[in-house]
Protein backbone atom coordinates (compact mmCIF):
# COMPACT_ATOMS: atom_id res chain seq x y z
CA UNK A 1 0.00 0.00 0.00
CA UNK A 2 1.31 3.43 -0.90
CA UNK A 3 1.49 6.30 1.49
CA UNK A 4 -0.65 9.37 0.80
CA UNK A 5 1.35 11.94 -1.06
CA UNK A 6 0.94 15.71 -1.47
CA UNK A 7 -0.96 15.36 -4.73
CA UNK A 8 -3.60 13.26 -2.91
CA UNK A 9 -4.25 16.26 -0.68
CA UNK A 10 -4.63 18.43 -3.79
CA UNK A 11 -7.43 16.15 -4.94
CA UNK A 12 -9.33 16.96 -1.74
CA UNK A 13 -9.11 20.75 -2.24
CA UNK A 14 -12.12 21.00 -4.64
CA UNK A 15 -14.19 18.97 -2.17
CA UNK A 16 -13.21 21.36 0.62
CA UNK A 17 -14.10 24.32 -1.63
CA UNK A 18 -17.57 22.89 -2.28
CA UNK A 19 -18.07 22.34 1.47
CA UNK A 20 -17.12 25.96 2.24
CA UNK A 21 -19.43 27.22 -0.52
CA UNK A 22 -22.36 25.18 0.87
CA UNK A 23 -21.80 26.49 4.39
CA UNK A 24 -21.74 30.09 3.13
CA UNK A 25 -24.92 29.59 1.07
CA UNK A 26 -26.64 28.19 4.15
CA UNK A 27 -25.84 31.34 6.10
CA UNK A 28 -27.49 33.73 3.64
CA UNK A 29 -30.86 35.19 4.56
CA UNK A 30 -33.72 33.81 2.58
CA UNK A 31 -36.87 35.69 1.56
CA UNK A 32 -39.90 35.33 3.80
CA UNK A 33 -42.19 32.83 2.02
CA UNK A 34 -45.29 34.89 2.89
CA UNK A 35 -43.74 38.00 1.33
CA UNK A 36 -42.78 36.05 -1.78
CA UNK A 37 -46.32 34.67 -2.09
CA UNK A 38 -47.84 38.15 -1.69
CA UNK A 39 -45.51 39.52 -4.38
CA UNK A 40 -46.40 36.66 -6.75
CA UNK A 41 -50.13 37.25 -6.23
CA UNK A 42 -49.72 40.96 -6.90
CA UNK A 43 -47.70 40.28 -10.04
CA UNK A 44 -50.23 37.73 -11.29
CA UNK A 45 -52.65 40.49 -12.19
CA UNK A 46 -56.10 41.55 -11.14
CA UNK A 47 -58.49 38.92 -9.84
CA UNK A 48 -62.16 38.58 -9.00
CA UNK A 49 -63.50 36.57 -6.06
CA UNK A 50 -65.20 33.23 -6.50
CA UNK A 51 -69.01 33.27 -6.50
CA UNK A 52 -69.35 32.17 -2.86
CA UNK A 53 -66.91 34.81 -1.61
CA UNK A 54 -68.92 37.44 -3.50
CA UNK A 55 -72.27 36.28 -2.07
CA UNK A 56 -73.44 35.10 -5.49
CA UNK A 57 -74.84 31.76 -6.60
CA UNK A 58 -72.71 31.64 -9.77
CA UNK A 59 -69.97 33.43 -11.68
CA UNK A 60 -69.28 33.30 -15.39
CA UNK A 61 -65.89 32.19 -16.64
CA UNK A 62 -63.61 35.24 -16.34
CA UNK A 63 -62.41 36.90 -19.54
CA UNK A 64 -59.05 38.64 -19.61
CA UNK A 65 -57.85 41.54 -21.71
CA UNK A 66 -54.49 43.28 -22.08
CA UNK A 67 -53.26 46.46 -23.77
CA UNK A 68 -53.61 44.87 -27.22
CA UNK A 69 -57.09 43.38 -26.73
CA UNK A 70 -58.86 45.99 -24.57
CA UNK A 71 -60.55 47.40 -27.67
CA UNK A 72 -62.45 44.12 -28.02
CA UNK A 73 -64.16 44.79 -24.69
CA UNK A 74 -64.51 48.58 -24.45
CA UNK A 75 -63.89 49.91 -27.92
CA UNK A 76 -64.99 53.51 -27.30
CA UNK A 77 -63.25 54.08 -23.96
CA UNK A 78 -60.07 52.05 -24.43
CA UNK A 79 -57.97 55.13 -25.25
CA UNK A 80 -58.70 56.73 -21.85
CA UNK A 81 -57.65 53.54 -20.05
CA UNK A 82 -54.47 53.18 -22.10
CA UNK A 83 -53.53 56.83 -21.52
CA UNK A 84 -53.71 56.21 -17.76
CA UNK A 85 -51.36 53.22 -17.88
CA UNK A 86 -53.77 50.29 -18.28
CA UNK A 87 -52.00 46.90 -18.25
CA UNK A 88 -54.67 44.17 -18.06
CA UNK A 89 -58.16 43.38 -16.77
CA UNK A 90 -60.48 40.56 -15.76
CA UNK A 91 -64.23 40.58 -16.44
CA UNK A 92 -66.97 38.26 -15.15
CA UNK A 93 -70.69 38.29 -14.38
CA UNK A 94 -72.08 37.21 -11.00
CA UNK A 95 -75.60 35.80 -10.66
CA UNK A 96 -77.58 36.29 -7.46
CA UNK A 97 -80.64 34.28 -6.41
CA UNK A 98 -82.40 37.47 -5.30
CA UNK A 99 -84.66 38.82 -8.04
CA UNK A 100 -82.51 37.12 -10.72
CA UNK A 101 -79.98 39.90 -10.31
CA UNK A 102 -76.70 39.88 -12.25
CA UNK A 103 -73.66 42.02 -11.59
CA UNK A 104 -71.00 42.70 -14.20
CA UNK A 105 -67.59 42.90 -12.51
CA UNK A 106 -64.49 44.42 -14.08
CA UNK A 107 -61.07 44.76 -12.41
CA UNK A 108 -58.47 46.82 -14.24
CA UNK A 109 -54.75 46.80 -13.37
CA UNK A 110 -52.80 49.98 -14.09
CA UNK A 111 -49.05 50.58 -14.09
CA UNK A 112 -49.43 52.88 -11.06
CA UNK A 113 -52.01 53.61 -8.38
CA UNK A 114 -52.53 57.10 -9.82
CA UNK A 115 -53.87 55.66 -13.07
CA UNK A 116 -56.42 53.49 -11.25
CA UNK A 117 -57.57 56.44 -9.12
CA UNK A 118 -57.86 58.76 -12.15
CA UNK A 119 -59.96 56.20 -14.04
CA UNK A 120 -62.21 55.68 -11.01
CA UNK A 121 -62.75 59.45 -10.67
CA UNK A 122 -63.50 59.75 -14.40
CA UNK A 123 -66.16 56.99 -14.27
CA UNK A 124 -67.59 57.68 -10.83
CA UNK A 125 -71.32 58.40 -11.14
CA UNK A 126 -72.17 61.98 -10.18
CA UNK A 127 -74.66 60.87 -7.52
CA UNK A 128 -72.42 58.12 -6.06
CA UNK A 129 -71.84 58.22 -2.32
CA UNK A 130 -68.86 56.87 -0.34
CA UNK A 131 -69.41 53.39 1.06
CA UNK A 132 -68.92 53.02 4.79
CA UNK A 133 -66.26 50.51 5.76
CA UNK A 134 -64.76 50.47 2.27
CA UNK A 135 -62.04 53.02 1.63
CA UNK A 136 -62.05 54.62 -1.80
CA UNK A 137 -65.35 53.02 -2.84
CA UNK A 138 -68.35 54.92 -4.19
CA UNK A 139 -71.76 53.63 -5.27
CA UNK A 140 -75.16 54.65 -6.51
CA UNK A 141 -78.14 52.31 -7.04
CA UNK A 142 -76.59 50.40 -9.97
CA UNK A 143 -72.85 51.15 -10.09
CA UNK A 144 -69.96 50.76 -7.66
CA UNK A 145 -66.40 51.94 -8.33
CA UNK A 146 -63.36 51.44 -6.13
CA UNK A 147 -59.61 51.90 -6.40
CA UNK A 148 -57.14 49.97 -4.30
CA UNK A 149 -53.47 50.32 -5.17
CA UNK A 150 -53.01 49.89 -8.91
CA UNK A 151 -56.37 48.10 -9.32
CA UNK A 152 -59.67 49.70 -10.27
CA UNK A 153 -62.93 47.81 -9.66
CA UNK A 154 -66.11 48.65 -11.55
CA UNK A 155 -69.34 46.84 -10.74
CA UNK A 156 -72.60 47.33 -12.62
CA UNK A 157 -75.93 45.81 -11.57
CA UNK A 158 -77.66 44.47 -14.68
CA UNK A 159 -81.17 45.28 -13.60
CA UNK A 160 -82.73 47.39 -10.92
CA UNK A 161 -84.24 46.46 -7.63
CA UNK A 162 -83.80 46.78 -3.93
CA UNK A 163 -81.15 44.03 -3.87
CA UNK A 164 -78.73 45.80 -6.24
CA UNK A 165 -76.85 47.99 -3.71
CA UNK A 166 -76.33 45.08 -1.32
CA UNK A 167 -75.13 42.79 -4.13
CA UNK A 168 -72.67 45.43 -5.36
CA UNK A 169 -71.29 45.93 -1.83
CA UNK A 170 -70.97 42.18 -1.28
CA UNK A 171 -68.97 41.62 -4.48
CA UNK A 172 -66.75 44.61 -3.65
CA UNK A 173 -66.14 43.30 -0.12
CA UNK A 174 -65.19 39.88 -1.54
CA UNK A 175 -62.79 41.54 -3.97
CA UNK A 176 -61.20 43.67 -1.28
CA UNK A 177 -60.79 40.70 1.07
CA UNK A 178 -59.08 38.59 -1.59
CA UNK A 179 -56.46 41.22 -2.43
CA UNK A 180 -52.85 40.71 -1.31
Amino acid sequence: MTRPRAWHALLLLPLAGVAVWLVERGRTVREDPAAVLAALRAAAGPALPEAGAAGATARSEPSTYNRDTLYEYIDGAAEAYLARGFERCVVATYTFATEGLEVSAEVYRFAAAGGAREQMEAERPSNAKPLSGMPDAFADATTLVSAHGADYLKLTALGTGTASPKALATVAAGWLKGRP
